[in-house]
C-alpha cells in the first residue's frame, strides 16, 4: 500500500503501524513507550501526527498504516503539544537540568555525570549519555513546566542482585513491564499502585529473585530514564566500543556482544534478540573479569614467598626448572574454557617439546567444577586451574599455574602466571555440540596478563622449542587447518539457564563464581550442585586488612538526619575538634579502618557539649559507609580541627554562596561574619525546592537569605552566582563574596565578580591523604604557585585557582571508585535503616 508521510511517498507493509513505517523509511517521529519488538501500546502520546481527513492526533505507534493516507509528522501544532506532554511526564522526573539557564556551560565543564545515590538531575544521573528523555526535551525545546515538580521521595532499591532501581525516575512508559511479558514470558514486574502512587515493582512487595526473575537484564535494556540500571556499569558511561564474541562461562556457546569503556568490559547484551542471555553472560562476565583479585603480574617463588617479577624473568626461571622434567614426568593439564587454539599450543608443547603423553583434559561436571587426578609418576605440572587439591601437589618439584584468580594451589605453585581469558581473548570454543564458536577480545585484560598461547608460546622459546613460533592466533588456525567459525545465532531456545536460573553453571576453572560475583550469592542455585568452598586466597603479596574497632566512645555519631536526598547531616562527638573550631575549618574522617580519608567541612560544633557537624553527600564508597552508620556507631578516626580559618573581620559587605554541600558551611561562616559587625547576605542554590534545605539556619545569622532554584520552583530562577551577578549589575556594594559548594559553582561565582574587582574566596576539599601537607595529594595551582589544600586552605583566592586542574583532579581516581561503589550497599536499601534515605524519621 502507499502512502504520504511529510511529503514523501512511502511504501507501507502490510499489518504495519505508521511508526513503523516511518522509522523503516528514515522518518523520525518523537516516541517513548514504542520499542522494536514490543506491541503497539499507545501510553506516552509522543508520537501523535496529523492525518489529512482524521480528526485530532492519532498516536503513530497505535494507527496502521492504510492506502492513500497523507500524514504529516511535524509542525508548530505538534511540536507544541509533544512539548506538552513532555512537559507533564517531566513533573514527576528531576528536570532542573533540563531547565538550567547554564547547561550548556555546566556540561562543558563536566560533560560525565558524577555518581551518587539517587538521581536528582542530569548531572548525577548514570543514563545521561543516552537518555531518551533528554533527547526529546532538547528536540522539543523545553524551558519550562506548568507547575513546580513532583520528588516522591522513594528510595534508591539495592536489594535486588546486579541491578539498581530509582523509581525517582521513571515516566511509566511501561517499556520494562511489557518486554518482561511479551519477550520473556516472564511477567515478574507490573505497575503497582494508582493514580500519584502509581510505580514499578512486583507484586505483594516480593524482590526480584522471589518473584521468579531470571536477570535476562531486558527490563534495564529498554528503560529510557535510567530507572532501571546495571549496577556494576552504570558509572562508567556510554560504551566506546562492542563486540560480538561467545559467552565462555558454559559450554551453550551463546553469541554476545561485549561493552567496553576504554578497554574495560562493562556490559554484555545478547546478540540474537530473541534469545537472552542467563544472567553470567549478561550480568556476571563484565563484573568478574573486573574483580580487584584478579592476577596482574608473574609471580615467583623465592623461598616461602611468591614474588612479583617480569615475564622475562619468570619464563627463563620456569624454563630452567622445566627442562628437568621431560617425558613422563611432566603433565600438562587444562579444561575446556580454554580456547581450541590454546589447546593446540598447549598440545604441541606437551608431546612435541616435553615428549610427554600427559596432556589432561579436567572435564567440567554439570555446574563447571571438574577434578583430575595426576600420574603416579609426574614431577612437574602446568595447570590453567586449580583442578587438583594442594595435597596432590605435595610430591611436585615444579608447579607452574596459569589462572586469573587466586586459589589454594598457588601456595604450592612455583610459578603463578597471569591469564587473560573469556572476553578477553581471540580464538574459538566448541559448544556442547562441539560446534566451534568464534571468540574475540573485546576488552583487555588486566595488568600484564597474557593469552595462555602467548605464554607457552614463549615458555616454549625459553626452553629451545622453536617449532611453536606461532605469531597469532591466525597463524594457529591455520595449522589446524579450521573451517568458517559461526556466532550461534536463530536458536530454537533459549540456553537452559535463561529459562531456569537454577541451572546456571557455579565454576569457571574452580572458582566458585559467587565467591568473585557477589550478586550471584542472591540467586537462587541448584541444591545438587556440591559446593566446594576454598579458604579465601589474596593474590600473592596482598595484606590481609580487618577493620579495626573505634575507640572506647571515640567519634561515637550523636545524630543523624538526611536533609534531602543524598545529603545528611551528621553530629558526631569529638570535644578536641569541637573546642579547637572555627569558621571555615574541616576535618578528616574515616568512617573505617578501610575507608578512604575524607576531608568535610564543619558545619557547626558545641564546645559545651562536645559535638562537632558535618554535612555529608551519599557520593562514593567511603560517604555511602558514612550515610550507613547509626546514632551510637563510632567512626574510626577523625582528625581536626584542619586547615586556615576564615579570616574574620568587618570587611562591610559580605556575600556568602553556597549550593548542594556547601550550604551546611554557610552557617558558620555567617554567623562569624555577621559577629564581627558585617552585613551579611546569604544566597543558597539548589536544583529545585526539594533540593532546598538549612534556609532558617541561615536566616536567623543573616541580615539577608534569597533562595535561588534552577528550574525556578522557588525563589529566584538561577544559580546563586545569577543572583549576584544582577544585584552586581544593579550598582549593590560588596565587599567579599566567600562560595562553598561544587567547583562549577565557584568557578562561575569567581567569573561574575572578577570584572568588579571582588574580593572572592573558594573552599577546595580536594583529594586528601594525610591533611598535613606531606602527601601532596591535595596540591592545586593558584596564580602561579603550587599550593596544598589541607595546610594552605581550603580557602583561596577564586581568581586565581586554576579550575581546569581541579576538574581534573576530583576525576583522577574515578575508575578505581566506580568499581567500589558497585561492591558498597546502599543507603537507600540497607535493612538497619527504613525510610527513603535510610534515616530514621
Amino acid at each position: 500500500m502507499k502512502l504520504s508521510i511529510d511529503g514523501r511517498d512511502i511504501e507501507a507493509r502490510d499489518g504495519e503501524t505508521l511508526l513503523d513505517c516511518a522509522l523503516r523509511n528514515g522518518i523520525e517521529i518523537p516516541h517513548l513507550c514504542a520499542n522494536e519488538g514490543l506491541a503497539p501500546y499507545g501510553g506516552c502520546r509522543m508520537c501523535v501526527v496529523e492525518i489529512e481527513g482524521m480528526r485530532g492526533y492519532p498516536p503513530s505507534c497505535t494507527t496502521p498504516a492504510a492506502e492513500g493516507m497523507v500524514v504529516r509528522t511535524q509542525g508548530p501544532e505538534l511540536k507544541k503539544l509533544r512539548r506538552n506532554v513532555l512537559g507533564l511526564m517531566m513533573l514527576e522526573h528531576p528536570n532542573a537540568c533540563l531547565l538550567c539557564g547554564r547547561r550548556a556551560e555546566c556540561e562543558a565543564y563536566r560533560p560525565e555525570p558524577e555518581k551518587a545515590g539517587r538521581t536528582t538531575g542530569c548531572h548525577t544521573c548514570n543514563n545521561k549519555p543516552v537518555c531518551e528523555v533528554r533527547g526529546l526535551a532538547e528536540e522539543l525545546e523545553l524551558a519550562e513546566l506548568p507547575v513546580p515538580p513532583i520528588y516522591h521521595q522513594r528510595p534508591l532499591e539495592r536489594d535486588n542482585p546486579f541491578m539498581d532501581r530509582d523509581l525517582n525516575l521513571c515516566i511509566l512508559c511501561g517499556r520494562c513491564v511489557r518486554v518482561c511479558k511479551e519477550q520473556q514470558g516472564r511477567a515478574v514486574i507490573d505497575f503497582v499502585g494508582r493514580g500519584s502512587n502509581a510505580r514499578i515493582g512486583q507484586a505483594f512487595d516480593q524482590t526480584l529473585v522471589e518473584a521468579g526473575c531470571n536477570f535476562c537484564g531486558a527490563c534495564v535494556d529498554v528503560c529510557p530514564t535510567g530507572t532501571l540500571s546495571d549496577r556494576f556499569a552504570k558509572w562508567y558511561g556510554r560504551p566506546d566500543a562492542s563486540t560480538a564474541t561467545t559467552c565462555g562461562l558454559c559450554d551453550q556457546g551463546c553469541a554476545m556482544s561485549v561493552s567496553s569503556v576504554n578497554g574495560r568490559m562493562v556490559g554484555a547484551r545478547a546478540v540474537d534478540p530473541g534469545v537472552p542471555l542467563c544472567v553470567l553472560g549478561r550480568f556476571a562476565m563484565a563484573e568478574f573479569l573486573a574483580g580487584p583479585d584478579r592476577l596482574h603480574f608473574p609471580y615467583v617463588r623465592v623461598g616461602a614467598v611468591l614474588r612479583q617479577s617480569d615475564w622475562k624473568l619468570a619464563l627463563e626461571q620456569a624454563a630452567t626448572r622445566l627442562d628437568h622434567f621431560r617425558g613422563e614426568t611432566f603433565a600438562f593439564v587444562c579444561d575446556p574454557s580454554s580456547t581450541l587454539e590454546d589447546r593446540r599450543v598447549f598440545e604441541r608443547f606437551t608431546r612435541e617439546l616435553m615428549g610427554s603423553p600427559h596432556f589432561i583434559t579436567a572435564v567440567p561436571d554439570a555446574w563447571g567444577r571438574a577434578e583430575v587426578t595426576l600420574p603416579g609418576d609426574v614431577r612437574a605440572v602446568i595447570t590453567t586451574g586449580s583442578f587438583f587439591p594442594p595435597e596432590a601437589a605435595a610430591d611436585l618439584e615444579v608447579l607452574v599455574l596459569m589462572d586469573c584468580y587466586p586459589s589454594p594451589l598457588q601456595e604450592k605453585a612455583n610459578f603463578v602466571f597471569p591469564a587473560a581469558v573469556l572476553a578477553e581473548v581471540e580464538g574459538s570454543l566448541p559448544d556442547a555440540d562441539g560446534t566451534p564458536r568464534p571468540m574475540r577480545a573485546g576488552c583487555a585484560a588486566p595488568g600484564l596478563a597474557l593469552p595462555e598461547w602467548r605464554i607457552i608460546r614463549d615458555l616454549a622459546q625459553a626452553l629451545g622449542g622453536e617449532a611453536l613460533g606461532y605469531e597469532s592466533v591466525e597463524s594457529i588456525r591455520k595449522e589446524m587447518d579450521c573451517g568458517p567459525v559461526l556466532f550461534h545465532m536463530n536458536r530454537e531456545a533459549a540456553p537452559p539457564a535463561a529459562l531456569d536460573i537454577t541451572k546456571r553453571r557455579r565454576y569457571f576453572r574452580n572458582h566458585l563464581l559467587e565467591d568473585l560475583v557477589e550478586g550471584l550469592q542472591e540467586v537462587p542455585a541448584n541444591p545438587a550442585c556440591r559446593v566446594v568452598r576454598a579458604e579465601a586466597v589474596k593474590a600473592p603479596g596482598a595484606p590481609f586488612m580487618a577493620p579495626e574497632a573505634p575507640a572506647d566512645g571515640r567519634f561515637r555519631i550523636v545524630e543523624k538526619r538526611e536533609l534531602i536526598p543524598n545529603t545528611h547531616e551528621i553530629v558526631v562527638h569529638a570535644p578536641e575538634v569541637a573546642r579547637k573550631a572555627l569558621a571555615g575549618q574541616f576535618a578528616i574522617v574515616m568512617a573505617d579502618a578501610l575507608s578512604e580519608r575524607v576531608p568535610y567541612t564543619l558545619c557547626d560544633w558545641d564546645a559545651e557539649a562536645g559535638t562537632i557537624t558535618f554535612v555529608v553527600l551519599e557520593k562514593g564508597q567511603s560517604s555511602r559507609k558514612l550515610c550507613l552508620m547509626e546514632p551510637g556507631e563510632c567512626l574510626a578516626h577523625v582528625t581536626g580541627p584542619l586547615g586556615i580559618p576564615l579570616d574574620i573581620r568587618k570587611y562591610g559587605t559580605v556575600v556568602l554562596l553556597g549550593g548542594c554541600y556547601g550550604i551546611g558551611a554557610m552557617y558558620p561562616a555567617a554567623r562569624a561574619f555577621r559577629e564581627a559587625g558585617n552585613r551579611v547576605v546569604s544566597i543558597a542554590e539548589a536544583r529545585s525546592w526539594y533540593l532546598e534545605y538549612h534556609r532558617d539556619k541561615l536566616e536567623r545569622v543573616s541580615d539577608e537569605f534569597i533562595q535561588s532554584t534552577m528550574d525556578g520552583s522557588n525563589g529566584v530562577k538561577g544559580h546563586a552566582a545569577d543572583v549576584l551577578k544582577d544585584r552586581l549589575a544593579a550598582g549593590e556594594k560588596v565587599d567579599l563574596v566567600v562560595a562553598v559548594g561544587c567547583p562549577f559553582m565557584m568557578m562561575i561565582t569567581a567569573q561574575e565578580t572578577a570584572p568588579y574587582g571582588i574580593p572572592t574566596l573558594a573552599s577546595l576539599n580536594p583529594i586528601m591523604v594525610d591533611g598535613t601537607g606531606m602527601c601532596g595529594a591535595c596540591r592545586i595551582t593558584v596564580g602561579d604557585q603550587i599550593k596544598f589544600a589541607c595546610v594552605d586552605g581550603p580557602f583561596f583566592d577564586a581568581h586565581q585557582i586554576d579550575w581546569a586542574e581541579v576538574k581534573d583532579r576530583r576525576s583522577a581516581y574515578s575508575a578505581a571508585e566506580i568499581q567500589s561503589v558497585g561492591r558498597t550497599a546502599s543507603v537507600g536499601a540497607h535493612p538497619r535503616h527504613p525510610g527513603g534515605c535510610g534515616c530514621h524519621a
